[in-house]
């Protein structure tokens, strides 16, 4: 049995602060364990146990899944909570060259975390592969101009690139965008993310539940609108989420479902309107399916996304979706064939656009195409394409390092031996500099939380946004 290795600081019961990224990592999970037979060690800070996905109990009762728990920093400012891997304590480096050196893993997965340079150079010295994913788009993030460090940090979490056997993002349009705004290559691209067997049920299934939830919040909103908008996702700044209410026509109404810890989530929380229902809280597979379908069309003014699980969501759900036209958005989004860009920026030209949308029939005036890409969502074979995309690449350069001979042998010692020794050089720095600045910052304030304890924050303990790469 094939046994993988992977480093998620973001996993479940994680989903407040690292949005879709935690489900990601419990999809690859389902692929490799369920899909494919593979065992999985997972190196996380996280409360594993208290994730609450079935799924995940049976892997660590059964023993496919192992879970190596690690420190982690939560960091406090005003824009809410960020649960950051250390990757620089001494117990969890420890632990992480234990994993490489004897784990009998076959290779290694390692997200979007802050600071992994060091531990794909260690990696790639002691001739594991590694397949890195690049999933955020930093720089869009409101507090990316706020902190020269975070400039520092994102500039060296683009050159961990050069040192991984595979470096993946999550759309084919934010590698383009990586290639030419910073010239870091991407080796492969994931699969869409379905991460719940709940999208992948037919649509009838849900059309009683959808129909009583509807009625719900009609009764709630006191009036019938001509069609329902939803956004669902994470409350943050970078979401624009303040932008859909003036967009949207008077007689339609706005269904808000999420959460974060951030204080702009409470704005959002109050700002309903006689159109405009926010029901704050993070739902689960099934309820979150049923609010896709009990509405019309998804809206979005993020910009920030590098793909956009929801795009995906609401189209296995049936229903068009209503984006800005920016990012990984336009990875399959076609305006008027399958779904709809529209420019919120300007909430009069939004409410316009979305006005002529609804008459037109929202779900009407895409179809075919949109019914198509709902089917090609739902029966996509997940696993086996991450097979495809990225183990088999991953795999087959691992090889390749083994047959080498003569000069070529020689150089790949050569190159092992010199990363082995840079790595060793910085990661001591590294180390008494983080505690320096983990022990002085008043703004983030730092806290380590100990091995596997890490979720959802206490409701009543107001603290940090996320400031790690999850934007």
């Amino acid at each position: 049995m094939p046994h993988a290795l992977i480093c998620a600081q973001a996993f479940p019961p994680l989903l407040k602060q690292a949005g879709g990224v935690a489900k990601d990592y419990l999809a690859l999970c389902r692929a490799l364990i369920d899909g494919l037979s593979w065992k999985v060690t997972l190196l996380s800070p996280v409360s594993i146990w208290e994730s609450g996905e079935a799924d995940v109990e049976r892997w660590l009762k059964t023993g496919q899944l192992v879970h190596v728990p690690v420190w982690a920093l939560q960091a406090s400012n005003a824009l809410g909570v960020a649960v950051l891997m250390d990757f620089f304590s001494i117990h969890n480096t420890c632990r992480l060259v234990w994993e490489v050196l004897h784990g009998g893993h076959a290779l290694c997965f390692i997200d979007d975390s802050c600071m992994r340079i060091a531990p794909l150079m260690l990696m790639r010295g002691l001739g594991m592969p590694g397949i890195a994913t690049t999933h955020s788009d930093v720089p869009s993030h409101p507090v990316y101009h706020q902190f020269i460090l975070l400039k520092i940090l994102w500039w060296l979490h683009l050159a961990s690139a050069y040192f991984t056997t595979l470096h993946a993002s999550v759309a084919h349009v934010y590698a383009q965008s990586l290639w030419e705004r910073y010239r870091i290559p991407v080796d492969a691209v994931w699969p869409p993310v379905l991460w719940s067997d709940a999208f992948r049920r037919p649509l009838d299934e849900f059309r009683d539940a959808a129909a009583k939830q509807r009625e719900r919040w009609v009764e709630e909103l006191g009036f019938v609108p001509k069609a329902i908008f939803l956004f669902a996702g994470r409350w943050s700044a970078e979401k624009r989420i303040h932008l859909l209410h003036d967009a949207v026509p008077e007689d339609c109404g706005l269904i808000i479902v999420g959460d974060s810890d951030a204080d702009y989530a409470d704005q959002i929380e109050a700002s309903g309107r006689r159109n405009v229902l926010p029901k704050r809280g993070m739902l689960g597979a099934e309820d979150l399916r049923t609010a896709y379908a009990a509405s019309d069309l998804f809206v979005s003014a993020s910009t920030c996304e590098t793909l956009g699980n929801t795009v995906v969501e609401a189209w296995s759900a049936g229903i068009p979706v209503a984006i800005q036209p920016v990012g990984g958005h336009l990875e399959f989004v076609k305006d008027n064939e399958n779904s709809y860009l529209v420019n919120f920026d300007t909430s009069e030209e939004a409410r316009e656009r979305l006005t002529s949308i609804v008459a037109g029939g929202a779900k009407a005036s895409v179809e075919p195409a949109l019914s198509k890409m709902g089917d090609y969502f739902r029966t996509l074979d997940f696993p086996g394409e991450i097979q495809r995309r990225l183990l088999e690449p991953a795999l087959s350069t691992a090889s390749a390092w083994q047959a080498l001979t003569g000069w070529r042998w020689l150089v790949e010692k050569l190159l092992r031996g010199l990363l082995l020794l840079v790595c060793c050089c910085i990661w001591p720095v590294t180390v008494v500099w983080s505690r320096a600045y983990f022990a002085v910052s008043c703004d983030p304030i730092y806290r380590y939380v100990e091995p596997g304890t890490a979720k959802e924050p206490d409701a009543t303990a107001r603290s940090p946004g996320h400031l790690g790469f999850r934007v």
